[in-house]
Parts: structure tokens; sequence; C-alpha cells
């Protein structure tokens, strides 16, 4: 039923345009996952533990939407379902920092850009579904009320961070500008 009412609804390339979209969205929510579980290891609070561990069970359930969306959109696929280099090498970036246990790059690259990001992008199709006839709209609040979340719990945790006077700021600057050059190829 869902699958027809895309196809009736959205012409073939715009589902394709959107089913790449959607493919971005799942390879960050992917990385997301990831880069929570791992940060849950780093944190010393328990509170941002629990955070983080729920962020993590959020993104993998953001992942199955995302790639459900994909299947209905487009069910023999998109072609190149690894994504951007960019994607591949913000990835190895964020890891780098998590193998390093270093808190704040790991908010700035995850909750700050990533989830900035994704927040907009989100936002976008979430304001655009209505127009093409689509619903999905308990659905979209759940994911944008989630993401957002997580993207406000890393700004203040940051914040919380960088007045703890523990961060080097200068090189926290540095990485920053790799990430937001990584961040503009996505």
């Amino acid at each position: 039923m869902v699958r027809r009412q895309a196809r009736q609804l959205l012409a073939t390339d715009e589902r394709k345009q959107i089913a790449r979209l959607f493919n971005f969205l799942l390879q960050g929510e992917q990385l997301a996952f990831d880069c929570a579980t791992r940060q849950a290891k780093i944190f010393p609070d328990q509170s941002s533990r629990r955070f983080l561990l729920s962020q993590a069970r959020q993104e993998a359930f953001h992942a199955k939407i995302f790639k459900a969306g994909i299947g209905i959109l487009m069910p023999r696929g998109i072609g190149d379902a690894m994504g951007k280099k960019s994607m591949q090498d913000y990835r190895r970036l964020l890891e780098s920092a998590l193998d390093r246990g270093d808190a704040a790059e790991s908010l700035l690259a995850m909750q700050i850009i990533l989830e900035g990001l994704g927040d907009i992008a989100l936002n976008r199709i979430s304001a655009g579904i209505p127009d093409r006839g689509l619903n999905f709209k308990r659905v979209r609040q759940l994911v944008v009320g989630q993401e957002d979340a997580h993207h406000s719990f890393g700004l203040r945790r940051f914040e919380q961070l960088l007045n703890s006077n523990t961060v080097r700021l200068s090189e926290l600057s540095l990485r920053a500008d790799d990430y937001l050059e990584l961040a503009g190829k996505l």
C-alpha cells in the first residue's frame, strides 16, 4: 500500500533523489549509533552514559526507518549504497577521536555538527512530505524530536566541557575545521 502510494505520488527521478537522501541519513544514523555507543564508555557521569545509550537505541531505530524508506522508494536499490568518500573520511576522523577518548571532539563531530546537518535535512524532508500527499506525521515528529534532543544534549555537554577548562581550544578549533570541511562535502 505505502509502496504503491509512493510510486503514484512521486516521479521516478524524485523517488531516486529522496532515496539517495535517505541513504545519506541512513549512513549518518549508523555512524551516530556507533559513536553514541562508544561515547557512553568514555563519559564519566552516569546521566550522560544513560542518555548516550538511549541515543544509540534511537539511532538504530532511525536507521531502520531510512532503510525501509529506501526499500519503499527504490525496491531494486539506488546504486552506490556505500556512500561518499567524505562520509567515510568523517567516520575515520571521528573514530580517531573516540579511540583517544576525546569526549569534546566526539560531541563536536557527532552531536553538534552531524546531528545539526541531519536536523536540517530532516526538517526539509518533513516539510516536503505533506506537499507530495504523503503523511508519516507521527514517525516524522518522533525522529525530528529525538534528533533535536541529541543535538541539544551535545551542545549542553560541550559547553560544560569548555567551562571545565579541560579542553584545549586551539587543538579543537583545528579539528572543527577538518569536520566542517568534510561536512561541506557530504
